[in-house]
């Protein structure tokens, strides 16, 4: 598979792709970054972001994870100042074991504080002079699918995206890469940044990872969402109660799970989807592609509850290394999430 193709994969959209296969020409280590804020506890959504980045390297990119921990304060305090620096500890630790567990390396990937270069003097001139060319208004239907404005939004909410913005510009990337609900975010910076005498951000948008209850994963959201250090046994009573209709393969979770999770994970490691279930209803399956597990499921001749199990024992095995770290790190995750 070509760079470009890498790219692609599993993606939404991508603005643009003309400028992408540009920067492939006149680069040969272009620079993409995906960034977080420390908000709640990683859940299974978020490994989406983080499979990408196994493409992005594949295709020669050096790549950033911004913890974004000011931005964690500043979307209506979802994170209290005074547990910004535990949260992003814990956010880099976690981000890096479940990229190794995935098999892919964390050492290629840099990772930087937002508040280290946030704060500097150039960085606010360019908060200001951008200020001076938006509205309220277009900050705020820039990030109304990112940021919590409520009833009576803060200041905070419509700073957030000038600053998401700026930041590509602060890392030195050429691509910005994130949830399609990040998309009004980089049109935004699309507008603004060549007044500022920056260049257009490329963007990279894939699909978000519905809950398993449907509707989009929140870290805020108890139900419906999976944490990354569940136990095993809790993982699969979790994800037992996933929507998946027989035979349904439109917005169907659990289908979702496995096209854009678990199957790029399993090629990183090379080995197939095994799925166990008595003969007498068809013996066991190893799935080298989703492919094959989609035209079976679509035929109904795999039962919705089969797969929900082989789909929990899989994120459980993959994910055993990172819970066996954070047995280790209890003092970490009661002062990020006391």
């Amino acid at each position: 598979m070509d760079k470009l193709e890498l790219i692609k994969r599993n993606t939404e959209e991508i603005v643009s792709e003309d400028e992408l296969k540009e920067l492939f020409k006149s680069k040969k280590h272009p620079i993409a970054y995906v960034g977080h804020a420390p908000t709640g506890r990683f859940h299974l959504g978020r490994l989406m972001n983080l499979v990408k980045v196994g493409d992005f390297i594949k295709a020669g990119f050096k790549f950033k994870f911004l913890i974004a921990d000011l931005h964690a304060y500043l979307d209506d305090k979802k994170s209290p100042f005074d547990l910004l620096k535990a949260r992003s500890e814990y956010m880099e630790l976690i981000v890096r074991e479940s990229l190794n567990a995935m098999g892919i390396p964390d050492k290629e990937v840099e990772f930087v504080l937002g508040s280290s270069f946030q704060l500097g003097k150039d960085y606010w001139l360019n908060v200001l002079k951008a200020s001076g060319e938006l509205t309220f208004e277009r900050c705020k239907r820039a990030a109304s699918e990112v940021v919590r404005f409520g009833e009576h939004p803060k200041l905070g909410g419509y700073i957030y995206p000038i600053m998401q913005c700026l930041d590509v510009k602060w890392l030195d990337a050429d691509v910005a890469y994130g949830g399609v609900d990040q998309r009004g975010i980089y049109m935004l910076g699309r507008e603004f940044m060549p007044i500022l005498g920056f260049p257009k951000p490329i963007s990279v948008f894939t699909p978000l990872i519905p809950s398993i209850t449907g509707g989009k994963m929140s870290a805020s959201k108890v139900e419906g969402k999976v944490d990354l250090l569940d136990e095993p046994d809790v993982m699969e009573k979790k994800i037992a109660e996933a929507i998946c209709p027989i035979g349904e393969v439109n917005d169907n979770p659990v289908l979702m799970y496995a096209k854009f999770i678990i199957f790029p994970i399993l090629e990183n490691l090379e080995r197939g989807f095994a799925i166990e279930r008595p003969p007498k209803f068809g013996g066991n399956l190893n799935l080298q592609t989703y492919e094959e597990l989609e035209q079976i499921f679509a035929a109904k001749k795999l039962h919705p509850l089969d797969l929900k199990h082989a789909l929990a024992r899989e994120f459980s095995t993959i994910l055993k290394p990172v819970r066996e770290r954070f047995y280790k790190e209890q003092e970490l995750l009661s002062r990020a999430y006391p």
